[in-house]
């Protein structure tokens, strides 16, 4: 549609409105301005504020007035999202038209317009997260309207990754215990009560190693585990590791994936749904594993992998009697030719389960030697990349390589004539 055509319609579609007495959650009417979009920006950001009232108060006859219920398949797909949100602790919710990217449908009178979510869960988000997405919005049949009539445009989508969370994509069942909102579908909710009780209690005993020196510890985490992790894939570069291998992630919820300089709304867990029907202790201890990546937060940020998931490892094991921390027999295999710290390579690589372990053991060195607090030191001084060459021997005195071998070392003795995995 040319912007002439645009002008010709929102004049009249103003005028019907005007007779009309507002309703209390309703901005005023629009007047058209003769220029650009202004009072389609008007209409359309009128139906948001309905939708977000719609759902803050769980009120379905407010929400389905903002849709275009001419469209049965429109109105089931949404009544699942009303459901899904329902089921959360919304602390914050509104929309915001971004009224230059108003597009008219050519030969019709709809427009495309991206729209902003702000989506806070209260008690678990340091601030809302905001999500954009791009809607249809036509004409109601009365012509006095403007409603939505689609939320998804797949060829905008493919470019532009966002903050999409499982329940923005199909049916999902939220389960919640003191501290933990669980995320679970069909086919993972019979497990909730475990995953709960494992994060509830994993929240605890992170925070008797970590302190208060944690990043949001007083905060509740968010833990995923459904079957499909296609919400993963959406939030571009927020996770670390492949969510179809992955066995636990720590998610980074940035407050607007656009611009990183926002920070981050929170951090989250995501749990595979084979690791579910494990024994309570291996489930107990990959659960504080990630745990304790979401509640150191940004601090670390970039400290190297051996630290990083080495004190998370090392973590993960100080509730569980020193008899029943597994190690992977493969580990001391490779004890005898470790001669450097483990990098990224090793990580990716086939023996990864063994490097997490090597790296453990320099953690539980460090705490054995030094106390718990340097491990926490040498996070802050190795973040952003530090040269470690440079700061092993300035924090404890010893280079990498002597820290490797002291620490495989400690491990050899320790576990020597004992069972591993």
């Amino acid at each position: 549609m040319s912007t002439a055509r645009a002008r010709a319609v929102l004049p009249a579609l103003a005028l019907l409105l005007l007779p009309l007495t507002a309703c209390s959650d309703d901005p005023p009417p629009p007047t058209y301005s003769g220029t650009g979009y202004d009072d389609v920006a008007t209409l359309m950001q009128r139906t948001l504020h309905k939708r977000a009232r719609g759902l803050r108060t769980h009120d379905v006859a407010r929400f389905r007035r903002a849709l275009d219920r001419s469209d049965a398949g429109l109105a089931e797909e949404q009544q699942t999202y009303f459901d899904n949100l329902a089921q959360l602790p919304v602390g914050e919710l509104s929309y915001e038209v971004a009224a230059d990217t108003i597009t008219p449908v050519e030969g019709g009178q709809d427009y495309w317009a991206e729209v902003v979510l702000s989506l806070g869960l209260d008690g678990y988000d340091a601030a809302p997260a905001r999500t954009r997405d791009r809607f249809l919005f036509t004409p109601s049949p009365d012509g006095r309207r403007l409603v939505i009539t689609s939320t998804t445009d797949h060829a905008w989508e493919s470019t532009h990754p966002g903050n999409v969370q499982p329940w923005d994509l199909g049916p999902v069942h939220v389960e919640q215990a003191f501290g933990v909102l669980g995320i679970f579908d069909d086919t993972t909710v019979a497990r909730a009560d475990a995953v709960l009780d494992a994060a509830g209690s994993g929240r605890s005993d992170v925070r008797s190693v970590i302190g208060a020196a944690a990043d949001g510890s007083s905060r509740g985490v968010v833990v995923y585990s459904l079957r499909d992790p296609a919400f993963l894939r959406g939030l571009a570069d927020q996770t670390v590791g492949d969510p179809d291998r992955a066995d636990g992630l720590t998610i980074a919820v940035p407050v607007d994936a656009t611009d990183a300089e926002q920070g981050v709304a929170s951090y989250r867990v995501f749990l595979s749904p084979r690791v579910l029907d494990q024994p309570a202790g291996v489930l107990g201890r990959l659960v504080r594993h990630e745990l304790t990546h979401a509640t150191l937060g940004a601090r670390g940020q970039g400290a190297p992998l051996w630290l990083s998931e080495g004190f998370a490892e090392y973590v993960s094991v100080q509730a569980m009697a020193p008899t029943r921390r597994r190690l992977p027999a493969r580990a001391l295999d490779l004890a005898a030719s470790v001669t450097r710290l483990p990098g990224p390579a090793e990580f990716a690589g086939p023996d990864a389960e063994a490097w997490y372990a090597v790296s453990w053991w320099v953690c539980e060195y460090v705490a054995n030697v030094y106390g718990t607090p340097m491990l926490l030191l040498l996070l802050d001084r190795l973040a952003a990349g530090a040269d470690q060459q440079q700061v092993l021997p300035d924090v404890l005195g010893v280079t990498p390589a002597q820290l490797a071998q002291r620490g495989v070392g400690l491990m050899q003795r320790t576990y020597s004539g004992q069972e591993t995995s």
